[in-house]
């Protein structure tokens, strides 16, 4: 009960706190989801554990809530994103392995536009993608380099009130700014 190593956390319509805790392999049964309020009221925890079955993480990165207060998680070592509901049922899960259209290689940042679109940081492909909250491929931009519109390893991504997505570009030290189209 209680956090451990928390990494991420979003907040659901209600006004719950939702804190991942990733920790490491000799704490892997510590990898989970917490639920607490701001008067410091502990809800409860979800999440298998540590493993690669559904509801399960590996190494989680970052979650958001789509419209519908689905939370969406990110595994940076199953190369998936896992939907759950607020109360921490698995409702399902999304993503590929490669380098390809709508593959991913270490997704770590999430987050939704307006219109339930997910825009995720594909860290290692040094890109990032678009999908509806279904999983299916959009668009993507970006690669591997220090100019305008290319990444190092990209880590957090936000997307702001106008549609605009900022990406945090872990390697090269900077914040860059988007379209919602991917225009720098």
């Amino acid at each position: 009960r209680g956090f451990a190593n928390p990494y991420d956390m979003a907040t659901s319509r209600d006004g719950r706190i939702f804190v991942l805790n990733r920790c490491d392999p000799a704490r892997a049964t510590a990898i989970r989801v917490g639920i607490c309020n701001l008067d410091d009221e502990y809800l409860g925890e979800f999440g298998n554990g540590y493993g690669k079955e559904d509801g399960q993480f590996v190494w989680p990165v970052a979650m958001a809530f789509d419209s519908q207060d689905r939370l969406y998680i990110t595994d940076e070592y199953q190369h998936r994103i896992s939907m759950f509901d607020t109360e921490g049922a698995f409702l399902g899960k999304w993503g590929e392995f490669g380098d390809g259209d709508g593959q991913i290689n270490g997704p770590s940042g999430i987050d939704f536009d307006s219109d339930d679109n997910a825009f995720v940081v594909d860290q290692h492909n040094h890109r990032i993608q678009k999908f509806t909250r279904d999983g299916e491929h959009l668009l993507q931009w970006g690669e591997f380099g220090n100019g305008d519109g290319q990444f190092n390893q990209p880590w957090g991504i936000t997307v702001d009130h106008q549609g605009n997505v900022l990406v945090a570009d872990w390697r090269n030290d900077r914040i860059q700014k988007f379209s919602p189209g991917g225009r720098f």
